[in-house]
């Protein structure tokens, strides 16, 4: 760093620098008219450029990539619909709370305002989807703008950050001070700043659980993002507490435990949604009780007690009155709610017991592995028999990532981590449909240590199943697992629901497994649910990016989906 200061340099060599001084190794995007930003990438040579296919798919793959690795993640974008192509992805990430940096390149300054070819005005557009947009104006600025950047976006509820970049940015000669890309340790990851909870909250808090007989561990994403799992998993031992989860917050505890009473709300288990209405009090940390965590806010019941502990302080309070909110980091508040509440061990042993027993008589009469009969037409299996064949043959350190749709109902509500940690991924935050497969790329290029099984349907995978050819190209194998059922389920089901006429939501079939080859994958198309699982197992343990696509009835409705 110490020639940096006796050297000019470009502001795409700045923005290189700073980004490796936050130890990024990947950048998502696609060429425009930031190509001095790739020229200064490739003779740095210690960050690595993921061309895909769509400018979409590079946010959704720095959205799984922040997911897995804890670290704000960085797509990019050329002027015009290089930047465009960028808001869908971006508004996953900021309804989600996934801490990204998108760098927008738009055209150069003194084009600005005469009606130049692909400008825009990016501030407006991704000011309502992003927590801030900044203009990077000067290349002298480019320390400071990124630090800022990166500080916003992994701190707080994270989130998105766009720097907007002149074109003209990138190629600016400046002398720039090499202490100004000094970067303190663990900058870059998530979340940055960890709020502590008073002491006489926490006090409140094991006072209020002395007092109750039903209480409830409402565990929300916040708890993953976080990294609160053991706390969580001590807190709930210690007191015999009963974890339900929002999907957000599979994993927070391995749903294989027997106080995990599985997902809650619209989307969630019938059984559990019964148990959440029982509860006379309800501890919910790190979760912001949307409408299809709550089912439309009826859970968990009005009156029931609440203690609400959130990293937003915005979100506390939001939708139902509580009787304590405290704004805190996930982890901070449980790991001292677990020192100071000794004295209550195993004080709920017999409410603990009744939900475990909920959780048990569901699996086996709902569940992935229970034995009710499953009619299929001939050639087609079961959604609930993908799910048991996933569940079997994905170790506890693999990581299911969904799409949007019924797949994600299926995934979220019937296959359960084995272990705590982020081992679930999808999109709740506006329920993207593409998102799974470039989310598992992006996830195995920042983990390559697991497996990872993108779970999504036929009208979702269509959407982005070109990043097939980035998935080989980039040595970032997945297995894509297509639930092929020829129409859009979810909207067909709707329109039956109010009385209307299913249209627009059937499809040719696509031989998905035949595509997969034609690009130098490998497929296989699965008629029979007892080939899925030597299937499964093959693909898993290939280390090749494969496409199994499973023929699935036209219509299978979910348990207590409410429509």
């Amino acid at each position: 760093m110490t020639e940096l200061a006796s050297l000019k340099m470009t502001g795409a060599e700045a923005l290189v620098s700073v980004l490796k001084a936050f130890g990024v190794r990947h950048v998502f995007g696609l060429p425009g008219n930031q190509l001095r930003f790739y020229d200064a990438l490739a003779r740095d040579g210690s960050i690595q450029h993921v061309l895909v296919r769509h400018e979409q798919a590079a946010a959704h793959m720095a959205d799984g990539y922040a997911r897995i690795t804890g670290r704000v993640a960085v797509c990019e974008g050329s002027a015009g619909p290089g930047s465009t192509n960028l808001v869908t992805g971006l508004g996953e990430a900021f309804a989600s709370g996934i801490p990204l940096l998108a760098l927008a390149t738009t055209t150069r300054s003194h084009l600005s305002g005469r009606a130049n070819f692909q400008e825009l005005d990016l501030e407006s557009l991704f000011r309502p989807i992003t927590k801030r947009v900044l203009r990077l104006d000067r290349a002298a600025r480019v320390p400071e703008i990124v630090k800022r950047s990166f500080r916003i976006a992994a701190s707080g509820k994270p989130g998105p950050v766009v720097i907007v970049v002149p074109a003209d940015v990138h190629s600016e000669s400046v002398a720039i001070d090499a202490a100004a890309f000094a970067v303190a340790p663990g900058e870059g990851q998530w979340p940055a700043l960890r709020p502590a909870p008073a002491d006489h909250d926490v006090d409140r808090v094991v006072e209020m659980l002395a007092a109750c007989e039903r209480p409830l561990i409402w565990a929300g994403g916040g708890v993953i993002a976080s990294g609160a799992m053991a706390q969580l998993e001590e807190v709930a031992t210690t007191l015999s507490i009963p974890v339900v989860t929002t999907y957000m917050g599979k994993g927070a505890i391995a749903e294989t435990h027997p106080l995990c009473v599985g997902p809650v709300g619209q989307i969630g288990r019938p059984p559990t949604n019964e148990l959440v209405k029982r509860a006379d009090l309800v501890l919910a940390v790190g979760t912001r009780f949307t409408n299809l965590d709550t089912a439309t806010w009826s859970l968990p019941a009005r009156g029931t007690r609440l203690v609400h502990v959130d990293i937003d302080p915005e979100e506390i309070g939001r939708h139902f009155e509580v009787e304590l909110g405290i704004w805190s980091d996930a982890r901070t508040f449980l790991a001292a709610l677990a020192q100071r509440s000794g004295s209550l061990r195993r004080a709920h042993r017999p409410w603990a017991q009744e939900a475990s027993a909920v959780a048990e008589r569901w699996r086996h009469e709902q569940g992935p592995m229970s034995r009710r009969p499953l009619v299929t037409p001939p050639g087609t299996v079961h959604p609930l028999q993908v799910i048991a064949a996933l569940q079997r043959t994905m170790r506890p350190d693999d990581v299911i990532v969904c799409d949007s749709g019924f797949n994600q109902v299926w995934g979220g509500q019937y296959f359960e981590t084995m272990a705590s940690g982020r081992r679930y991924i999808g999109p709740r935050g506006m329920g993207v449909m593409g998102y799974s497969f470039p989310a598992a790329i992006g996830a195995r290029l920042g983990d390559s240590r697991r497996r990872y099984v993108a779970l999504c349907g036929d009208g979702g995978f269509m959407m982005l199943l070109h990043e097939i050819e980035t998935s080989l190209r980039m040595n970032a194998p997945v297995v894509v697992c297509v639930m092929n059922n020829r129409n859009l389920e979810y909207c067909t089901q709707i329109q039956r629901a109010f009385g209307g006429v299913a249209t627009s939501t059937t499809m040719l079939d696509t031989d998905f497994a035949a595509v997969a080859k034609a690009m130098g994958g490998d497929g296989v198309r699965i008629t029979a649910a007892a080939d899925l699982e030597p299937a499964l197992r093959v693909a898993l343990d290939s280390n090749r990016t494969t496409v199994i696509d499973v023929v699935t009835p036209d219509s299978a409705l979910p348990d207590g989906v409410s429509l």
